[in-house]
C-alpha cells in the first residue's frame, strides 16, 4: 500500500510542478492492470493476514462465502477499499492531464509487477526449484492398510470408543490470556484439564483457514492443492482429496456411523464434499440445521446454538442406536472480522459492555459448548466417548488482532475421555498431530504413533514439527509437489462412499434430500436446496 500511495503522491507533486492541463479524462494506461493486481494482493493481506494461492483457489473453486458475509467484509474494510480506489483512479486522472508520460507509465507498470508477491513468488518457485520438493513425501506414513476390512475386523473384539470432535472457529489458545481478553476461554478450561492439552500447537503453512484446518486434523497433512487436478476432482468427480486416507476412512472400515454438522452451507470451501468423500453418511449444513429445529438462522446459515441443539439430538439418537459413532461439529461464532454473537447469549457473557463483539461471540460459543457437554454427561451420552476440542486455525485479522499479536499465538487442542491421561503436552506440535492422536485415543493401532505427517501426542516422542522447526517445515510444505498429485488422484484401494452413504454430492453442493426417522437420507433430485428433516428428539 505504501508503494502505491508513494507513487501517487509523487505523480501529483510532479503534476503541480508542470501545471499541465487537458480536457481529456481518464485515458487507459499501461500500469492499470498490474496496479489492480497489486492492490488486490494488498487488500487480501489486510483482510485475511496472508495471501495464499491455494486458499484462494479453494474458496473460489469449492465455494466462497455467502453474499451477506462478503458484504460484511466489504463494509468493515471500507477505508482500505477507498485507498485502493484513489490509487487506481489517481494515475488515470494524471494520464488525462498529460503528467503520466509514456515512459513513467511503463516504469510504474514494471514497479507494480516487481512488487507483487502474487506474481513473484510462483515465478521464483518455477525458476528455482526448491530442493525440499519431495522432502515430506519421504517422511509421510501411509495408513491406507487400516481401511481394509480385515483391519477393522481385527479390532472387533474390543468395544470401540465413540468420538465427538468439535471445531471451534478461531478460538485459539492465545485467548486464554485473561489480562488481555478476560475469561472468554474459561468455559472450556475444565475439559482442557481433564485430558491431554497441547500448549504449544503452532499454525503450519496451508492450515490457516477452516477447510485446511479440518484437513490437517482429519488427515494429518496440510491442505496441498494443485489447481487443475483439484478443480477436476471437485467439479467433475465431486471428490475431495480422494487419494488420501483420513480419519473418516479408518472409522468407516470399523463400522462407525459418522455425522458432520456445521452452521455454514455444506458447499462452503467444499466441506460437505470433503466429509462425504471420507466416510461420512450424514451431513447437515446451515439450511438443513435451521429446517430440522425450526430455527431462525443467521446471515450465513445456522448460529452456534442451533448447531449444538441439532448435534445434541443426533448424539442422543447415536447413543440409542448402540453402534460406534463419530460426531463432528463445526461452530462459527468466533469468525472474523467481528464475530457472530448468538441471540441466546446477548447480555449473558459477563464481559463488560465495551468489550469488542468478537470476544463476546467467542465466550458465547465456549459457553454453549460447555453446556452441550454437561447436558450430554447428565444424560449419560458421553459414556465410552472421546472428546476432541480444537480451534480450526488462528483467528484471521479482526477487531482484536493487535492484542493477539502482542502474544505468542497458538492453536487450542484438548483431548479427553476414559483412559486418556491428564497432562499438558508442552512440546512443539501442529494441527497435523491431532489426526494420529485421535486414532491413538480410539485404540487404532499405529506404528510408532505416526500417521501421515503427524505424531500422536499421547506418545513420548518428538513431532515432525519439533524435529524440523516451523521455518523448515513450512518451506517443505510450500515446496512439496509429490504428495499433492497422489492426494488428488483416486486411490484404487478405496472408492468414494457417496452412493453407499445414501446421498449424492453434485459439485460442491448436495442434492435435495429427505431425512427419515431412521436417520438415513433419501435422494429426491440432484438440484440444490434445503432438506426436509425429521429426526427423533
Amino acid at each position: 500500500m505504501a508503494i502505491g500511495l508513494g507513487a501517487l503522491i509523487a505523480l501529483f507533486l510532479l503534476d503541480c510542478l508542470q501545471g499541465t492541463k487537458t480536457d481529456q479524462w481518464f485515458r487507459p494506461y499501461l500500469s492499470l492492470v498490474p496496479c489492480l493486481f497489486f492492490l488486490v494482493y494488498v487488500y487480501l493481506e489486510s483482510v485475511f493476514g496472508f495471501f495464499d494461492w491455494g486458499a484462494m483457489f479453494m474458496h473460489v473453486g469449492a465455494g466462497v462465502l455467502t453474499p451477506s458475509v462478503v458484504l460484511e467484509y466489504a463494509m468493515n474494510t471500507g477505508s482500505t477499499i477507498l485507498v485502493i480506489a484513489v490509487v487506481l483512479f489517481g494515475p488515470g486522472a494524471l494520464k488525462a492531464r498529460g503528467t503520466l508520460t509514456r515512459s513513467l507509465d511503463v516504469a510504474l507498470m514494471a514497479l507494480f509487477l516487481a512488487a507483487n508477491p502474487m506474481l513473484t513468488r510462483p515465478i521464483a518457485a518455477a525458476i528455482h526449484p526448491n530442493p525440499l520438493h519431495d522432502f515430506l513425501s519421504k517422511r509421510f506414513v501411509d495408513i491406507t492398510s487400516l481401511t481394509r476390512s480385515e483391519a477393522g475386523a481385527a479390532s472387533a473384539t474390543v468395544a470401540p470408543k465413540n468420538l465427538i470432535h468439535i471445531f471451534i472457529e478461531s478460538a485459539e489458545r492465545t485467548y486464554m490470556n485473561e489480562a488481555e481478553f478476560g475469561d472468554v476461554m474459561d468455559p472450556l478450561l475444565e475439559f482442557d484439564r481433564r485430558g491431554v492439552s497441547a500448549t504449544d500447537m503452532m499454525q503450519l503453512a496451508y492450515t490457516n483457514n477452516s477447510i485446511s484446518g479440518m484437513v490437517a486434523a482429519n488427515c494429518g497433512t496440510p491442505l496441498l492443492i494443485s489447481f487443475f487436478t483439484t478443480r477436476q476432482y471437485l467439479e467433475e468427480n465431486s471428490q475431495f482429496l480422494p487419494g488420501l486416507t483420513c480419519l473418516g476412512d479408518v472409522l468407516k472400515a470399523r463400522g462407525y456411523q459418522q455425522n458432520f454438522i456445521t452452521g455454514w452451507p455444506l458447499g462452503f470451501t467444499g466441506q460437505g464434499t470433503f466429509y462425504s468423500t471420507h466416510g461420512y453418511s450424514s451431513l447437515f449444513g446451515g439450511s438443513e440445521v435451521v429446517a430440522a429445529i425450526a430455527g431462525r438462522g443467521n446471515t450465513f446459515g445456522a448460529d452456534d446454538a442451533e448447531v449444538l441443539d441439532m448435534s445434541f439430538n443426533i448424539l442422543r439418537r447415536a447413543q440409542r442406536d448402540g453402534k460406534p459413532f463419530s460426531l463432528t461439529i463445526a461452530v462459527s461464532g468466533g469468525h472474523a472480522m467481528d464475530g457472530y454473537l448468538t441471540d441466546k447469549c446477548i447480555g449473558k457473557t459477563g464481559l463488560p459492555p465495551q468489550t469488542p463483539n468478537i470476544l463476546h461471540a467467542v465466550k458465547c460459543t465456549n459457553m454453549l459448548i460447555a453446556d452441550f457437554i454437561h447436558k450430554a454427561e447428565a444424560e449419560g451420552l458421553m459414556r465410552n466417548t472421546v472428546l476432541a476440542l480444537q480451534s480450526d486455525h488462528l483467528s484471521a485479522p479482526s477487531t482484536v488482532t493487535d492484542r493477539l499479536n502482542k502474544l505468542e499465538r497458538r492453536n487450542f487442542f484438548s483431548l479427553s475421555g476414559d483412559g486418556i491421561p491428564s497432562k499438558a503436552y508442552t512440546g512443539l506440535s501442529g494441527t497435523i498431530d491431532i489426526f494420529p492422536t485421535i486414532l491413538d485415543a480410539l485404540g487404532v493401532p499405529l506404528a510408532n504413533g505416526q500417521a501421515a505427517l503427524g505424531v500422536s501426542l499421547l506418545r513420548d516422542r518428538p513431532t515432525l514439527v519439533q524435529e524440523l522447526g516451523q521455518v523448515q517445515f513450512d518451506e517443505a510444505i510450500r515446496a512439496e509437489d509429490v504428495l499433492v498429485r497422489s492426494f488428488w488422484q483416486q486411490n484404487p484401494a478405496r472408492t468414494a462412499t457417496v452412493s453407499e452413504a445414501g446421498f449424492r454430492a453434485v459439485g460442491t453442493r448436495l442434492g435435495r434430500c429427505k431425512f427419515n426417522l431412521a436417520g438415513t437420507i433419501d435422494l429426491l433430485d440432484s438440484g440444490a436446496g434445503a432438506c426436509r428433516v425429521s429426526l427423533p428428539l
